[in-house]
């Protein structure tokens, strides 16, 4: 028995629905562990000690970040962790000197990345880069 399997660019419209609905279904930020990287050791850079976190990637004002100690007002390096999520927090800071004006913005960012991986163009972008097959209905 042959069955043929179709890259994601390849499957019909309805096909592609039911393979980004199957996926977004389950999808968790892909680069969230790297972003919490980048936001404790801003915090560590500004002086002060992150204490909880409860983060919505896709809901910023949904998200809490708490922390303790006053930060020391001085002009931070830009790359942290060589994340792209550095540069929304230290940027910011630089400009503002305002914790919650830096963490607003690295919601924002993680927010829209987030939104981007879960598109259509978004999720076509991993299938092609992994090389993902599907069955000619849009599943695995």
């Amino acid at each position: 028995m042959e069955t043929k399997i179709y890259s994601f660019n390849e499957l019909s419209d309805k096909a592609k629905l039911r393979a980004l609905t199957d996926y977004q279904s389950d999808a968790e930020y892909s680069w969230g562990y790297d972003a919490l990287t980048s936001l404790k050791e801003f915090m560590n850079e500004i002086g002060v000690n992150l204490i909880s976190y409860d983060i919505d990637w896709l809901s910023p004002w949904r998200s809490h970040v708490h922390y303790e100690g006053k930060p020391h007002g001085k002009f931070i390096k830009e790359e942290l962790t060589g994340f792209c999520m550095d540069y929304p927090l230290t940027t910011t800071w630089n400009k503002t000197k305002s914790i919650g004006a830096c963490i607003n913005e690295f919601l924002r960012e993680c927010a829209n990345d987030y939104e981007h991986q879960l598109s259509e163009e978004g999720y076509a972008e991993y299938c092609n880069g992994n090389d993902l097959k599907f069955y000619e209905n849009g599943t695995h």
